[in-house]
């Protein structure tokens, strides 16, 4: 069952710069989840980063602005305009890497995955969230509205709070992004709250705007139409010495390698989940491994904040 909102993502290449890796390890959960392995396009045994910085580049002003202000773009006839103005937002928010600005990869990186791999669309970015949102202080990096149906046909709606972590060891990023998780957490009613009072403006389409409304103001005594999700993009090192394996194909030894490390950490993060007293949410899990977490990060979001990518 797809969402009345409309996408905001251009996903069109997506599954050409992320390869899917299959596993068989799961977070166990009663409710819908997901926990899925990518990585980039690989070429001379690298991660090749110039894909997805051209595809982050072409999104820019998607996750930068709303609907209601890229359909003015649109209305002035100045959508030439809107990545330059996106990027401009960007750096008076601060430098390229820099966490809780909206200009840090993994913040860019839990918008694109909620949207085109979740298909969960986009209410506000942490750059929206950071600019035009600030008085609110959220804690998400990023919110979506999810409408789908569960295993038993009947459809559902979730709120999913998006949060990242980007960094040299899996397990660590499992940590901070469980840290984020729990301030959200303590910050929900806050957080949804603000969705309350500000989503309906941030929409153009009376449609939309009817959808969310019958989802964030339901009917007098009918009870909540959604719950809440949580949804994480966690980066991390791969650390495979190629000088190690003269003659093996490093595509093999990567996902060998990322099915040997989801296979560890998937029961620490159904742990973290238990632990939390977070068991009755969903979770949707993307990771993602580079070359090296800390500077390819850094790379990424500075080549894309400068224009400095191939079209």
């Amino acid at each position: 069952m797809s969402a009345v909102l409309s996408k905001t993502l251009k996903d069109k290449g997506m599954d050409r710069i992320f390869t899917e890796v299959k596993h068989s390890e799961s977070l166990g959960l009663s409710s819908p989840e997901q926990l899925r392995l990518y990585h980039l396009l690989i070429r001379d045994s690298k991660f090749y980063r110039d894909d997805v910085e051209t595809w982050l580049y072409r999104n820019i002003s998607r996750y930068v602005f709303s609907r209601a202000r890229l359909e003015q773009f649109r209305q002035d006839d100045d959508l030439d305009a809107a990545i330059e103005r996106a990027l401009q937002t960007m750096h008076e928010n601060g430098a390229a890497d820099e966490k809780g600005k909206g200009n840090e990869l993994g913040e860019m990186m839990i918008y694109a995955f909620l949207e085109g791999k979740l298909k969960a669309y986009k209410l506000m970015s942490r750059v929206e969230l950071t600019t035009d949102l600030a008085q609110y202080k959220s804690v998400a990096e990023s919110i979506h509205m999810l409408t789908d149906v569960d295993d038993k046909g009947s459809p559902y709606n979730q709120m999913v709070f998006g949060t990242s972590n980007i960094v040299g060891d899996l397990k660590e990023a499992i940590d901070n992004a469980f840290d984020a998780i729990m301030r959200i957490k303590n910050h929900t009613s806050r957080e949804i709250q603000m969705v309350e009072k500000t989503a309906f403006d941030r929409l153009c389409d009376p449609d939309e705007i009817d959808y969310l409304k019958k989802i964030l103001i339901p009917e007098p005594n009918s009870g909540s139409s959604y719950d809440t999700a949580y949804g994480l993009f966690l980066g991390y090192t791969m650390g495979i010495d190629m000088a190690k394996h003269p003659g093996e194909k490093y595509e093999d030894l990567v996902n060998a390698k990322m099915v040997h490390d989801i296979k560890i950490r998937a029961p620490y993060i159904a742990k973290k989940i238990a632990d939390n007293g977070l068991g009755m949410h969903s979770f949707y899990v993307y990771v993602l491994p580079f070359e090296d977490a800390e500077k390819d990060k850094l790379g990424i979001m500075d080549n894309v904040m400068k224009g400095a990518i191939v079209l």
